[in-house]
């Protein structure tokens, strides 16, 4: 779908709601079916540009006079549920710093990368996370420059930087079917020159739990939190997970969906202290890398439906992430459970 964002403190008390446990595989329906004027937000998790597959798109554009790199079939196998999805959400791990193309620890993709995942049927980019520093302020401003002109196009929108002087962006306020959806993106903090961090959401209480009441401001009927947190490896959350997850529901999130730690961790349902259910994916994993090292190449789309502003129903699908040759000639992202 075309977007484009709605341009553009709060009162919060800590209490102490009940968490209960829930496996990711078993969130349950919070209510009754949906309505047919339901909006469908799918979500998926961190899209990497490893030196490996900047390599096998350069190698896969081989003698194409038109383009330097062929990023099929990175996301084509899921590409057909995203774009039948009302709003599609992607973590974009990456900037686009321009030339020369890197991997890890400096991510700078080609701005190729970024139309590759949009065409794929992604609306919205998550901007906020530990690489969006990796070229310092000279890279973030082109990746913002770069995603702010696919914005004019209308293909994109895009949260989580710019921040806190981009109100327009952060909250981000999109309209879907008449609904409008609030998102929130937000980094635990950045790899490398902490001294600009302040054009980056960073996982501060001050600047992090306002914006879900702006969003609520400005008409949002449904607000979507998606952090980026948590310690890398770990199946499990770990308490600051835990704590935040907390105040964001308190805060008034409907939903939470967060990424970072490259793997799946457990889910749960948090009761606020007004009786809300506010369901919490701690980590979805990764969408597409060059990760191999144990369950970092299995992840999660998280599907949500939302019917006057109330979540009707929660679901994911398992994925797994090939690695060249071991489902395709190049990497690829696919169904698996």
């Amino acid at each position: 779908m075309a977007l484009a964002p709605l341009a553009s403190s709060c009162n919060f008390r800590q209490s102490q709601p009940a968490l209960s446990n829930v496996a990711s595989q078993s969130i349950p329906e919070l209510l009754p079916a949906a309505r047919p004027d339901t909006v469908t937000i799918r979500i998926i998790g961190d899209v990497m540009l490893h030196q490996g597959q900047i390599d096998a798109a350069r190698n896969k554009a081989a003698g194409d006079t038109v383009r330097e790199f062929n990023f099929t079939p990175f996301l084509d196998y899921i590409a057909p549920k995203l774009k039948e999805a009302d709003l599609a959400i992607a973590g974009m791990e990456f900037t686009l710093g321009g030339e020369p193309y890197t991997g890890y620890p400096a991510f700078s993709a080609p701005d190729l990368y970024a139309e590759y995942v949009a065409d794929c049927g992604v609306d919205v980019f998550l901007a906020a996370n530990n690489h969006i520093l990796d070229r310092g302020a000279k890279g973030l401003r082109r990746t913002i420059w770069y995603y702010d002109l696919m914005e004019s196009e209308g293909r994109i929108a895009y949260t989580g930087v710019g921040a806190p002087q981009d109100t327009t962006h952060n909250p981000l306020i999109v309209r879907v079917k008449d609904q409008l959806i609030g998102i929130v993106n937000f980094t635990y903090g950045t790899n490398r020159y902490p001294e600009l961090e302040h054009q980056v959401l960073i996982q501060q209480g001050s600047e992090v739990l306002p914006l879900i009441a702006k969003a609520k401001e400005r008409g949002a009927v449904f607000v979507l939190v998606c952090p980026h947190w948590g310690e890398e490896y770990q199946l499990q959350h770990n308490a600051s997970q835990e704590r935040w997850a907390i105040d964001l529901a308190q805060a008034g999130a409907d939903a939470i969906v967060g990424a970072h730690p490259h793997v799946v961790q457990d889910a749960a349902n948090i009761t606020t202290t007004d009786g809300r259910k506010v369901p919490v994916y701690y980590s979805i994993g990764n969408a597409v890398s060059n990760m191999s090292a144990p369950n970092t190449q299995d992840e999660l789309m998280v599907t949500l439906r939302i019917s006057e502003g109330k979540l009707v129903d929660i679901s994911h699908d398992w994925m797994h992430c090939y690695l060249p040759g071991q489902f395709a000639d190049s990497y690829a992202t696919v169904f698996f459970r």
